[in-house]
């Protein structure tokens, strides 16, 4: 084969546009936070990410079924193949576009409930700060209604992607994140302010719409039709459903929430330290995630075939490169705060040693997440117990130790809880799932 044949088949893999994703993401994120230290002030920089913070509560309506319709359709597809505009063929065509449509009916009336409680409630809440001089009223509203539109298009990607279009899904993400971030930093430069935090939520429902409407049109009659097969999501979705839905609550509750926390006990400029160094060691978490997210599908078709060592071989090759990536990226962007440690540029994030607690808590996080996506697999959710009692530690925690010790308070609260319960609990539920689980 020559190089050429060899570079066109390294650019039709599934794991160059995932990489390609999440290295946009991250080199994106870089420079999203140089512009907003550039051309934000601290106070607005606060506004920012809580804005993003709070609107993140749509995780909460999406209640788990994004990542509960990967291993739903991964099941549902096996032995589908794919006709004119994305129409699915085979035996299981009906099933999969009954799938498809009841998805696409419940995320039309979670972002209803979404708008009807998250706008007026992000309203009341930004109101309570009394500032005058910042412009927040429309772009809140914007915000809402393209997050909400967001929703919308979520289930087309998601079901593709556990069917298998894995390259597909990934190349209309990817162009997502670039014009999304393209706009935010065009906003962010000519002084639009909190008018940047819309773009990627704008352009995530333009660009899925558009590819829809011109290349999936197929997809958009089925969501609508009646395929004439009665889907059971009670038994074949909702157990699972719910499950992961507490368990998304839980990890809002952990992480995002605590900028609104922030934002509301210690003052905007705070907030905004902790969002913009929160975004660094997340973006390093989803880069280092890249290998296992690429074979959600693979491991789920895997379980119904029961080949468990194709499975297991998968699962510690990509789970030992993330560990590495992570690894490797952490000791680089500790080095790289040191270097800068004393100029103003350090002080818009947080001090080193909390800097340092993030960066453990998110690898704890990387590999009980590995862990959850592996045992998901078998359409089980065995962590969310672990889940719910380490987010019943975490939350009055946070809220004491934030009142008494601020940001050092908080990430104590978090390193520990994650640290000496979450993680043991889970390697050692894994573990025994694992096993059990194929006898």
């Amino acid at each position: 084969m020559s190089l050429s044949e060899i570079a066109y088949a390294g650019v039709r893999s599934p794991l160059f546009f995932i990489l390609s994703l999440r290295l946009w993401q991250g080199g994106a994120g870089l420079l999203t936070t140089l512009l907003i230290l550039r051309f934000l002030t601290p106070e607005l920089q606060g506004w920012y990410y809580s804005f993003l913070g709070v609107a993140a509560l749509y995780t909460l309506f999406d209640l788990g079924l994004s990542a509960v319709l990967l291993q739903v359709s991964a099941h549902t597809a096996v032995g589908l193949h794919w006709g004119v505009k994305y129409s699915p063929c085979g035996g299981s065509a009906a099933k999969f576009s009954a799938l498809l449509g009841k998805a696409v009916r419940w995320y039309v009336l979670m972002a209803i409930v979404f708008l009807l409680l998250v706008l007026p409630g992000g309203y009341w809440f930004f109101s309570q700060q009394n500032v005058s001089t910042v412009a927040w009223h429309w772009p809140w509203l914007a915000l809402c209604l393209f997050t909400a539109g967001s929703m919308v298009a979520m289930p087309f990607l998601s079901v593709l992607e556990g069917a298998g279009q894995i390259l597909v899904v990934y190349r209309v993400r990817l162009v997502q994140a670039v014009l999304g971030s393209l706009c935010c930093w065009y906003l962010l430069v000519v002084g639009a302010e909190l008018w940047a935090t819309v773009m990627v939520s704008m352009l995530a429902v333009l660009c899925t719409s558009g590819w829809l409407l011109v290349r999936a049109r197929s997809l958009l009659a089925l969501a609508w039709a009646e395929s004439g097969v009665l889907y059971d999501w009670r038994n074949e979705v909702w157990p699972l459903q719910w499950r992961l839905g507490v368990s998304w609550l839980c990890s809002y509750m952990i992480t995002q929430i605590n900028i609104p926390i922030l934002f509301h006990m210690k003052g905007a400029v705070l907030a905004g330290q902790f969002g913009l160094s929160l975004t660094v060691v997340n973006t390093l978490g989803l880069i280092s995630s890249s290998w296992i997210a690429r074979h959600i599908p693979v491991m789920a078709q895997a379980v119904v075939e029961k080949n468990w060592k194709q499975i297991d071989d998968i699962f510690f090759r990509d789970l030992g490169l993330s560990i590495v990536v992570f690894a490797v990226g952490a000791m680089i962007l500790l080095f790289g705060y040191l270097l800068i440690d004393g100029s103003p540029l350090v002080t818009r994030f947080l001090p080193f040693w909390p800097f340092v607690g993030l960066f453990v808590y998110t690898f704890v996080n990387l590999l009980v997440a590995a862990w959850a996506t592996y045992l998901r697999s078998f359409r089980r959710e065995p962590l969310l117990l672990p889940m719910v009692f380490c987010t019943l530690l975490i939350v009055p925690g946070v809220l004491v130790a934030t009142h008494w010790y601020s940001i050092n308070g908080m990430i104590a609260v978090l390193d520990g809880v994650y640290l000496f319960v979450l993680l043991p609990v889970s390697w050692t539920i894994w573990r025994r799932c694992k096993i059990d689980w194929r006898s």
